[in-house]
């Protein structure tokens, strides 16, 4: 039997997979140390949720 992924799921879950998780990467390392890296989410729970939505996006096209 053949797969059934498509070029166009392989493309989102091989681009917004690990650029949800960098972004929740660099909202965690943000807030544990006190960098603010996006000026405007200074308390950096804008940049892990929207990094979770995009993650979660993408794992949407794992199949």
């Amino acid at each position: 039997m053949g797969s059934t992924r498509s070029a166009r799921d392989s493309i989102l879950l091989y681009t917004l997979l690990p650029l949800g998780l960098l972004l929740v990467a660099i909202g965690i390392l943000g807030a544990t140390t006190g960098l603010t890296v996006v000026p405007f989410d200074p308390h950096h729970i804008g940049t892990q949720v929207v990094g979770l939505v995009v993650a979660f996006a993408g794992v949407r096209h794992w199949k």
